[in-house]
């Protein structure tokens, strides 16, 4: 992403809110005045990420999506954030999906998204 004067701007395309130790992490990673924008709303594809974060003047993204969605930011030349949840313990857990508990591990740059096939 383009690096501008100021506090760097993450766009924060997820319906969660981010966890008080993934804003840690970004204060660590993009300094303590980063400024965590979110946008909780649907999006219909890749393109219109693209078209929302450019709208708010986002410097870096962090993208919960399917796979194929990252996929096409990274062919439009993104590099989206991924926010690695591990799974744990209930006493352990930040966040409860599906019954299964979750902890934030780290984020990790998306550079290029490949499948890898086999016969059957």
């Amino acid at each position: 992403m383009s690096k501008k004067a100021g506090p760097v701007r993450v766009v924060w395309f997820s319906r969660h809110d981010p966890l008080e130790r993934q804003i840690a992490e970004l204060r660590r990673l993009f300094g303590e005045d980063v400024q965590v924008v979110r946008d909780p709303e649907p999006f219909d594809s890749a393109e219109d990420v693209v078209r929302r974060f450019r709208a708010a003047g986002g410097d870096e993204m962090v993208v919960v999506a399917p796979l194929s969605v990252l996929g096409r930011l990274c062919d439009l030349g993104l590099r989206p954030l991924w926010a690695e949840m591990e799974v744990v313990g209930p006493e352990e857990a930040e966040v409860v999906v599906s019954g299964r508990h979750y902890r934030f591990a780290r984020f990790r740059r998306v550079k290029r998204l490949a499948l890898e096939f086999e016969d059957v």
